[in-house]
């Protein structure tokens, strides 16, 4: 599989494309890359996909936007199915101001189908509609219907709100799967080898941070899953922590990993992040949470051989 940069050049003949930012790579999202994958295999075609290095509130307003997929881990997403070609555009504000037709015919105009999602916008103020792409376009569009879950439409923003409300028991069913980070391993302060409770702090980048709290979740090491109880947040009772951060206490783990790419797969949240009058207290309630995780690791039935 190749991964090409597009500066203005357009994409080569005999192509069929599912086009837009697919943060999440979600389920919606996967009905175009599956239509893409039986209509490029039937027709002999050229199986691609199209998106963008940055979400454009990024370049447009100067946003520290945070990512369901950052770009290597959408690209990896990517692989999972069988696409020949990843064509990623760089946004830049003169590439913004594009008039739709102009997008069409710097990228699009070679290429033989297009898919996308009935709400993908394009060109200068997201002016460019499906619509448009069937009237004007040469060559033939197909538009993939709203997809939904429960009375909402399945889409990025719907997934993001979950994740911020701290509901990510609820991702699964429209991301496909449940909500995970990937970062560095760096050192903190270490208070909680101190109380018996040694936690990784990652580095999580341009990663969507889930809602303060403590979580049920499950991390891998080395390409191994383990058991885990995440908290996100500061660390109120031990004033350690000046900015927001990701840490994970792993079950039964005790190797040094400072400098290790780390995921961290969020299960369930288990209660508001809270301040607690004495360390006593604190290492209690930590003993609680670690109780209650591994029961709804039961409940859920994880095999950590079969993730």
């Amino acid at each position: 599989m190749e991964v090409i940069t597009l500066n203005g050049q357009a994409i080569t003949p005999n192509v069929i494309a599912a086009i837009g930012f697919f943060d999440g790579v979600h389920l919606a999202h996967q009905i175009l890359l599956k239509t893409v994958v039986d209509l490029g295999n039937k027709n002999n075609l050229k199986k691609a996909v199209i998106s963008f290095d940055v979400h454009p509130k990024t370049v447009l307003f100067g946003l520290d936007y945070q990512y369901i997929t950052p770009l290597e881990r959408k690209i990896e997403k990517f692989k999972q199915f069988d696409i020949d070609v990843i064509y990623i555009i760089e946004f830049t504000k003169e590439k913004a101001q594009m008039l739709p037709e102009v997008f069409i015919d710097t990228y699009l105009k070679n290429i033989h189908t297009l898919v996308c999602g009935f709400d993908f916008r394009y060109g200068a103020r997201a002016s460019g509609t499906p619509e448009l792409l069937k009237e004007k376009a040469p060559f033939e569009t197909i538009v993939i219907h709203e997809q939904t879950y429960e009375g909402y439409k399945i889409g990025s923003t719907h997934i993001r709100d979950l994740i911020q409300s701290g509901l990510v028991d609820e991702v699964n069913s429209t991301l496909g799967t449940y909500y995970s980070i990937r970062g560095e391993v760096v050192q903190g302060q270490q208070k909680g080898r101190l109380l018996g409770y040694p936690t990784a702090n990652i580095d999580t980048n341009d990663y969507l941070i889930p809602k303060q709290g403590v979580y049920a979740s499950l991390t891998k090491v080395k390409g191994q899953w383990y058991y885990s109880v995440s908290s996100v947040g500061y660390n109120p009772t031990l004033n350690c922590k000046a900015a927001l951060s990701v840490e994970s206490h792993i079950f039964d783990f005790d190797q040094i990993i400072y400098g290790e790419i780390i995921e961290t797969m969020f299960i369930q949240r288990l209660r508001d992040e809270a301040k607690f009058n004495s360390i006593e207290s604190l290492i209690a309630k930590i003993d609680e949470d670690s109780i209650e995780a591994k029961s709804i690791f039961k409940k859920y039935g994880f095999d950590l051989q079969s993730i």
